[in-house]
């Protein structure tokens, strides 16, 4: 007897430990206070340092702008041009993640690294460094954070040294920015509340159908929003729109696979959305022109105005979806691929559930918060590997008996229907955000 009491006594502290563990990763991104609260939308590799380029990224719908490396490119380290792109920047009403990354020979501060540096050309700010910006530009009203890595595959002593000192610092905080494939765990365990994985399936799958190549999509956003979810840090996926050698285009070759990844991480409950990339030939071309009329003529891709329609709309529902999680995912879509069979958290619709039922080819993610009416965030999984190859459709969505209204929300337009069937039109790779009510 006294031996099995000993072992329930040794158990409990280890209980205990695990309960503490989880209730502190949940409550990793509360602890933040960042100086932008809303949904993030912004581009790797952002705009020039011109005022037409800012004002042509504003109306494309971003809210977040990267400055540092990709507006001064090989001139790194000029804090004084640092602080007129902020300026530029706040002129135009963008938010700016300033990236740190300097040439090894121009260190910020002038101080170089005691070790070597882990590239031959350049890095990340170190802990010095960063104090030295935050010293210079930190409370700079257009400053919502700082990228502190890239291609990262988890947080080192420098970033977690650097993430530290941001958290230390007067609120509202700069938010610590790492990009790359760091599993959530990693970033709880060292207090990082943004999670930003870089997920490139045309990249390096295109030749896979278009419908496995959404499934990679779908597998790889559930697998990072549940973690995210898990251990309470903030999901912002990075999604690729650049060009891919072999096809006929210079852009990317598909309209409806640049919707699908922007509109898919609503229903998986991202809080913001990264792509790669806006200049270099992607949304942007790669010729420096000066007045509006000739970017707009010949230095934009066709991806621009796709990605332009994507960011308004979504920008518009961004109130409404930072706030909630999502709960459930409903699919009919991609039935005849085994890998999506197996994927135990989509549900089908059916009786008693909030969807009972609904048309093939669809995804819908449910977004909640107590004492608020749901979300539903349908997404049209009819894609194409071309350019307009599929029309838009119309399509049926039969809810719960107990919802009594809906609102099919638009941009500023809001569709209200005193019923549980709803009905509407839908382009190819699209979302379309729906409130409920029962």
């Amino acid at each position: 007897m006294k031996k099995r009491i000993c072992l329930l006594l040794l158990s409990i502290p280890c209980c205990l430990l695990v309960w503490s563990d989880s209730t502190s990763f949940s409550k990793i991104n509360k602890q933040w206070d960042f100086r932008y609260k809303g949904f993030v939308i912004g581009a790797w590799w952002g705009p020039g340092s011109k005022d037409v380029e800012l004002k042509l990224y504003k109306e494309a719908g971003f809210n977040v702008v990267m400055i540092g490396r990709y507006m001064q490119m090989d001139d790194y380290a000029d804090i004084e041009k640092c602080k007129r792109e902020l300026d530029l920047a706040q002129r135009h009403g963008l938010w700016v993640m300033f990236d740190t990354y300097t040439m090894n020979e121009h260190p910020w501060g002038g101080k170089a690294w005691q070790e070597p540096y882990p590239e031959k050309t350049h890095h990340p700010a170190s802990l010095e460094e960063l104090q030295f910006l935050c010293e210079k530009i930190g409370r700079h009203p257009a400053l919502l954070g700082f990228l502190l890595g890239d291609d990262q595959g988890e947080v080192t002593l420098r970033t977690k040294d650097c993430t530290d000192f941001l958290f230390k610092q007067s609120k509202p905080h700069l938010i610590p920015w790492l990009c790359g494939w760091i599993p959530p765990k990693n970033l709880a365990e060292h207090n990082n509340p943004i999670c930003d994985p870089q997920i490139y399936p045309p990249l390096k799958k295109w030749h896979l159908s278009a419908d496995r190549l959404a499934v990679e999509y779908v597998c790889n956003y559930l697998k990072w929003s549940k973690e995210c979810k898990k251990y309470g840090i903030l999901f912002w996926p990075m999604f690729y729109v650049a060009g891919l050698p072999g096809t006929k285009f210079n852009y990317f070759p598909s309209d409806s696979f640049i919707r699908f990844p922007a509109y898919l991480s609503l229903a998986f409950g991202a809080k913001g959305i990264w792509y790669f990339h806006y200049g270099g030939g992607s949304i942007r071309t790669v010729e420096e022109l000066e007045t509006e009329d000739a970017v707009k003529s010949s230095g934009l891709t066709p991806v621009y105005e796709v990605v332009k329609e994507i960011n308004n709309r979504i920008s518009s529902w961004g109130d409404m979806v930072i706030d909630k999680e999502y709960t459930e995912i409903y699919s009919t879509a991609f039935r005849e691929i085994p890998r999506m069979q197996m994927i135990k958290e989509l549900q089908k619709p059916g009786r008693g559930k909030i969807i009972e039922g609904m048309d093939e080819d669809l995804i819908v993610g449910i977004l909640e918060k107590k004492g608020k009416p749901s979300l539903a965030m349908v997404i049209n999984c009819q894609v194409s590997k071309e350019w307009n190859a599929v029309p838009y459709r119309e399509v049926v969505i039969y809810f719960s008996q107990r919802v009594k209204k809906v609102k099919i929300w638009d941009g500023d337009k809001t569709k209200e229907i005193e019923d549980n069937e709803v009905k509407f039109d839908i382009t190819p790779g699209s979302g379309q955000l729906i409130e409920i009510f029962k």
